[in-house]
């Protein structure tokens, strides 16, 4: 297994070097120790570290927690904090830039390597969230189906673009869904109640400067602790139903 890379950013040179030998008997690799903050996103940019060690205080125009931020937004690489400092308002700067870790020297080897080991478990968590989060967004953009999703409050919190065909998303994402239509809000009810999937079949669905469009579709319910948590809707258009008929 690779090791994981630790870039350290301390302008205190002794401090440094006392933190790279300790990284390096825990096993880790220290591709560059940088004492200011217009380094450590160069090194960053260039080495693509696993993680950074950052001292609040440095050298340059940039302090440690602005270097952070900047690092989390450009790079997505988590940073841990290494700082002598724990006041409230230093702590509320850095809460801003969302560390993995906030460790006040002088602290002990054993420290540091539980603070990392959770850092890069949390980081390599929220990376496979976030591309299972991608790759699901990806599949349902990519239908041609509408669906729609509401949370345990009825609120719809995602709309697909197939729900063009229908409605923009745009107009209804953030609404609650029993003020979307009332002629869908005993559809709604019902697989809400029985926590069970239904059909809805050939309703009308009434939309802003369109004739009224006929749809079915399934409504199946998300269950989290066998409680009801949102809805799953999807809308089929059917061509053989119009409003002359």
């Amino acid at each position: 297994m690779a090791k994981a890379q630790i870039l350290v950013v301390e302008d205190e040179s002794i401090i440094a070097e006392d933190i790279r030998i300790s990284l390096e008997a825990l096993g880790y690799a220290v591709p560059s120790v940088v004492s200011s903050g217009e380094m450590a996103i160069k090194k960053v940019k260039e080495n693509k570290p696993d993680l950074v060690l950052m001292d609040i205080v440095l050298y340059g125009d940039m302090d440690g927690i602005e270097t952070a931020n900047r690092i989390r937004s450009n790079f997505n690489t988590p940073v841990i904090y290494l700082t002598a400092y724990s006041d409230e308002k230093i702590l509320e700067r850095a809460k801003i830039t969302e560390p993995y870790g906030y460790i006040i020297k002088p602290f002990k080897e054993r420290e540091l390597q539980i603070n990392i080991e959770i850092a890069l478990y949390k980081h390599k968590i929220e990376n496979e969230l976030k591309d299972s989060k991608e790759f699901y967004e990806s599949v349902l953009e990519g239908i041609v189906t509408s669906v729609w999703v509401t949370d345990k409050n009825d609120v719809i919190i995602y709309a697909n673009k197939g729900m063009a065909k229908v409605i923009p998303p745009s107009q209804i994402v953030g609404i609650n869904v029993l003020n979307f239509q009332e002629f869908f809000k005993p559809y709604y009810m019902k697989a809400r109640e029985t926590l069970q999937p239904f059909y809805y079949e050939a309703v009308p669905f009434v939309t802003p400067e369109k004739s009224p469009a006929y749809q079915s579709g399934w409504l199946i319910p998300r269950i989290k602790d066998g409680n009801f948590n949102g809805m799953i809707c999807t809308i089929e258009s059917i061509p053989k139903y119009s409003q002359a008929e």
